[in-house]
């Protein structure tokens, strides 16, 4: 079942990063395992305008997504599925609703970045229908994110921004 979050779901959904980000060990995306988990200030912006909501299975939170508003369209902050509930399904449904409230919103794309080569990253998000901006055709704001992220550590040859058009 997919919800919209709620600020009691906070701690739950601080134990989804901390598993989902498991699954990089042995990645050269390794570092994200030791990441703090989003700021809960963040968290609570996303549920205060509707935009984080929770996959539930067997009465746990398995998966999460937020976005934020932006000026080309709608910025997915995050995706994650704990690790016990991945491939299930829960992040294609997560992503499902996403999309919806973006295009009910009436924005214009999706903006996402991410990392090009794990197969739960880009190439998730093109079964999706996302595709991979490049050079001037990446939007202003995932260009300022993806500078804070090559900042932070990220390997500029492994990242990417993704637009789905809506």
């Amino acid at each position: 079942m997919i919800r919209l979050a709620c600020p009691a779901d906070r701690p739950a959904v601080a134990r989804v990063e901390a598993s989902a980000a498991t699954v990089f060990a042995g990645t050269h995306m390794a570092f994200a395992i030791d990441d703090p988990p989003n700021d809960p200030a963040d968290l609570l912006a996303a549920i205060a305008i509707d935009l984080m909501w929770v996959a539930t299975d067997a009465d746990a939170i398995a998966g999460f997504v937020f976005a934020e508003p932006s000026a080309a369209g709608l910025y997915v902050r995050e995706l994650s599925v704990a690790a016990p509930f991945q491939q299930r399904g829960h992040g294609a449904a997560l992503m499902a609703i996403c999309i919806a409230a973006a295009r009910a919103r009436g924005d214009a794309m999706l903006l996402r970045t991410t990392d090009r080569t794990l197969a739960w990253n880009a190439p998730f998000y093109r079964r999706l229908g996302f595709a991979i901006a490049e050079g001037d055709a990446i939007p202003a704001d995932a260009q300022r994110r993806l500078e804070r992220q090559f900042a932070a550590g990220f390997d500029p040859a492994q990242r990417c921004a993704m637009v789905m058009t809506l």
